[in-house]
């Protein structure tokens, strides 16, 4: 699949299998999905906190896989 941004947001992350921030872009996005996280946990209870953080994680995986490299490990590369 290819990206949907000129330059990657998200990298292959060094040690482990995954994505991590490599763009001003893709800080903003794990930022504002923390504040989002914490705000959840703040104004709502029980299943409902549940699903937003799923949904939001949901989210944060999509934007991920839309605006970045592979996800992976550089490990051993």
């Amino acid at each position: 699949m290819s990206r949907l941004t000129e330059r990657p947001w998200f990298g292959p992350k060094r040690f482990g299998w995954g994505w991590t921030p490599v763009a001003w872009q893709g800080w903003l996005v794990v930022v504002a999905f923390l504040a989002a996280v914490v705000l959840s946990g703040l104004y709502l209870a029980g299943a409902a906190r549940a699903a937003v953080v799923v949904a939001l994680i949901v989210v944060l995986t999509l934007v991920a896989w839309l605006t970045g490299d592979s996800p992976g490990s550089r490990w051993r590369r």
